[in-house]
């Protein structure tokens, strides 16, 4: 029987021997998983890839990915999400669903969506957690490409994240942009800058302390450019979040990845590793 998505995952993990290894690695139609990737060590690391380069009008992907009790991996798309344009309306998705089992610790490097001219796409992430789970979450959004080399010429986006831990509700979240409608350059759009990046953590442990050392990081490091403005802040509970706007992939990636790498090494007490990344 064919099925409803035109790429599928499933990757799962588990804990053997006080060891994380991926004990599901199933994939179908457009889309792959990369073997584990030695660079985070005993750390399992994998990629998730689209065979096609990018999604076509009308295609629905599905990603799944789940870790049992007292695991650790890293998981990541391997580039940004391209999406073709969509000439006859129809809307291209990606559902994401996520479980993190009791004090395990999830690495979730989602990229950026990069829409052609014209494109219709929605994504829809849904990650549930259990108490003492940790959780690190990527994605983005740019101005995306046309040929004539004009930003925002994709038609409407929507990108929308729910995690929950023990059922409750943490962190809701829903990017929807429409430049056919919005003026995209005004406040509260992109306000002049051509990418958008967001990173959230999820951690029993976050407090106003955490908050403010990693402000006072990010405040020192990126004195004085005028390329990227962020700001972090607090969840009601357990958690805080990220937003940058900037001109460039480069710049706002580099926002991200300082916080997301002093939180794992500076607080956290993981080793340094950098994510291979492809834009």
């Amino acid at each position: 029987m064919k099925s409803q998505f035109d790429g599928e995952i499933r990757l799962g993990f588990t804990n053997r021997s006080g060891r994380t290894v991926a004990q599901t690695t199933y994939r179908r139609g457009n889309s792959r998983i990369s073997g584990n990737i030695p660079a985070a060590g005993d750390v399992p690391y994998y990629f998730l890839i689209s065979t096609g380069g990018g999604f076509t009008e009308g295609e629905t992907y599905l990603q799944e990915v789940s870790l049992e009790e007292q695991c650790h991996a890293i998981v990541t798309t391997q580039t940004p999400n391209y999406i073709y344009k969509c000439d006859g309306g129809r809307l291209t998705s990606q559902n994401n669903r996520v479980e993190i089992g009791k004090d395990s610790f999830l690495e979730y490097y989602i990229d950026e969506t990069i829409p052609y001219a014209r494109a219709r796409f929605r994504q829809n992430t849904e990650i549930e957690m259990a108490p003492g789970s940790r959780l690190i979450m990527t994605d983005g959004l740019t101005a995306g490409w046309s040929e004539d080399e004009e930003p925002f010429q994709y038609r409407d986006i929507g990108l929308k994240t729910d995690i929950r831990m023990d059922g409750r509700l943490l962190f809701h979240d829903f990017l929807l942009v429409n430049p056919e409608e919005d003026h995209m350059h005004e406040i509260g759009c992109f306000e002049g800058s051509m990418n958008y990046n967001s990173a959230v953590i999820i951690d029993e442990g976050v407090d106003e302390a955490m908050l403010e050392e990693l402000r006072n990081f990010l405040n020192q490091k990126f004195t004085g450019s005028d390329e990227v403005r962020f700001g972090l802040s607090l969840l009601d509970r357990y958690g805080l979040v990220l937003r940058v706007l900037g001109k460039s992939i480069g710049e706002t990636r580099e926002v991200v990845y300082s916080m997301t790498g002093y939180y794992r090494e500076k607080i956290l007490g993981y080793p340094h590793f950098a994510l291979r990344k492809n834009a």
